[in-house]
């Protein structure tokens, strides 16, 4: 009897040393459970909170951003409402987009679907309305070399332009009449003929509009080009190019200047090198005492980037880069803050060999501007009061100079051409009588 009870909690001891992962067993630890998938929603920017229907209701045009708090792939639908998505950008925990509604009465849906590891998955309902997709607000870089804001609504045809310390100025838009395209715009800043017109291209604007002249006091106005966009780069590993850059500058004391040059952004987005020599090379080429290179960080501001001095971490300056129809577009525009003028940059990718086209676009000189170019020549008709030709060749290339960038002249003036896809640009040369000169052309 003893040897059965001896026997018996032996084997219970044995049972409880298993039980409880002792006696050198290598059970596994308890896994945790994956924390709650939870989405968050925002929308043109806020915080966003649905309807008693549980549906988000928002504007054509308008960003909307879902995050998650863990890594999720993504699904959308459009409950067979026709309504499509602008794709704006999509990672593994943040979904931005736009929406586009083809009826002009009826209100669209889209579902958008996230799923996360352990078959978690969340669902947002999208009450989409049905208003232009080109209304919104965009982000503009403007020939006067400001940055501002403009809100605009194509349904109404109406417009408001606010400046950096919040001076707004509003009016109406007048519709093209085909074949014609660009919007006419209408202001009580405007005197005389009107060259104030502008045209979307996707979830960008170019135009022109009279701003208000640098440095003029009292305030006067003149119809600057500009390029206004909500489709910025948000990825810092996506800036990555070779650019062509035309810069214009506002000279504190009065007067203008520009700088022709080629600049690369490297790095996965964290370098950008310019090249500063008076001859126009590829920066490849540049002679390395006239390299220029700032370290890249994000700005506070969704779609900026911070230029800094990678010694001092002084900052150089913000800018940005915009999908066009594809193509990387460079966009920068402020106040220097090494000598307080006012600056305005634009760097189109690098494309090789000139070639036909034709444009329509606005200048510095407050004209609306029509070009038909070969790969000899570019000829522009430029309209305000009355009507400028330029008849200008177009110079062959040089080597090592920026395959994009070609010499345009007709005696005595002198400017450089580079162009993009959709966007065009005629700059004047540096110190000469057309230092400070550019022409914005939308390709048609």
């Amino acid at each position: 009897m003893l040897r059965s009870v001896k026997s018996a909690f032996a084997a219970a001891l044995v049972m409880g040393l298993l039980g409880c992962g002792g006696g050198g067993g290598d059970s596994p630890a308890p896994t945790a459970p994956p924390p709650e998938f939870a989405l968050t929603v925002e929308v043109a920017g806020t915080a966003a909170t649905p309807d008693l229907a549980g549906k988000y209701t928002v504007r054509p045009g308008q960003s909307v951003v879902v995050k998650s708090n863990d890594a999720a792939s993504w699904a959308g639908s459009d409950s067979g409402s026709g309504v499509t998505r602008t794709d704006v950008e999509t990672g593994t925990s943040r979904w931005v987009s736009r929406f586009k509604n083809p009826s002009a009465v009826l209100s669209g849906a889209y579902k958008l679907t996230a799923s996360a590891s352990g078959g978690r998955t969340k669902t947002v309902d999208f009450l989409v309305q049905p208003r232009d997709s080109r209304s919104g607000d965009y982000t503009v870089f403007a020939a006067n070399g400001s940055r501002q804001k403009l809100s605009i609504d194509y349904d109404e045809a109406a417009y408001t332009m606010t400046d950096a310390v919040g001076t707004t100025a509003s009016g109406t838009l007048t519709a093209p009449v085909a074949p014609a395209k660009n919007w006419t715009v209408q202001s009580s800043r405007i005197v005389g003929t009107n060259t104030s017109s502008l045209r979307s291209v996707g979830d960008s604007i170019v135009g022109g509009f009279p701003f208000a002249v640098p440095f003029a006091a009292p305030a006067t106005y003149a119809v600057y080009p500009f390029v206004a966009t909500r489709a910025f780069v948000l990825t810092q590993g996506s800036l990555d190019g070779v650019y062509d850059r035309a810069y214009i500058q506002h000279l504190v004391g009065g007067g203008r200047q520009s700088a022709i040059s080629q600049f690369a952004i490297s790095g996965g987005g964290t370098v950008i090198s310019f090249c500063t020599d008076a001859t126009i090379y590829q920066v490849a080429h540049c002679p390395p005492a006239n390299l220029l290179t700032f370290d890249v960080e994000a700005d506070a501001q969704a779609g900026m980037w911070q230029m800094k001095d990678p010694l001092t971490g002084t900052s150089q300056g913000r800018f940005s880069v915009a999908e066009v129809d594809g193509e990387k577009i460079y966009l920068s525009a402020g106040t220097s803050p090494g000598d307080g003028s006012q600056v305005l940059t634009i760097g189109v990718p690098t494309v090789a060999g000139a070639t036909t086209f034709t444009s329509t676009g606005w200048s510095t000189n407050g004209t609306l501007d029509v070009t038909n170019a070969t790969s000899t020549e570019y000829k522009m008709s430029m309209t305000d009061a009355g009507l400028q030709l330029l008849d200008l060749t177009l110079g062959s290339w040089v080597p090592q100079r920026s395959i994009g960038i070609y010499s345009a002249t007709q005696a005595p003036n002198t400017f450089f051409t580079m162009r993009s896809t959709r966007i065009e640009l005629l700059i004047g040369a540096r110190s000469s009588a057309q230092a400070g000169f550019l022409h914005v052309g939308i390709v048609d």
